[in-house]
């Protein structure tokens, strides 16, 4: 399971543009800052791999293994 943390994210989108499987998205929700916040489309389709958790600058995202 993907989380991402809303309240660090900064809207970069690296997490979209690297994932394997093309499941992270901009969404119409804006944080506390002002940045439109991604979102996993399709949880169910993450296959664990961490790409989004290791690439986000800001740390925001965490996957949990083994919880889809």
């Amino acid at each position: 399971m993907v989380n991402i943390n809303e309240f660090y994210c900064k809207g970069c989108y690296l997490c979209a543009h690297n994932c394997p499987k093309q499941i992270i998205a901009p969404s119409s929700k804006r944080n506390g800052k002002g940045y439109v916040v991604p979102f996993v489309t399709s949880p169910e389709e993450c296959s664990n791999c961490k790409t989004c958790e290791l690439i986000c600058p800001e740390m925001a995202i965490v996957v949990e293994e083994g919880v889809n």
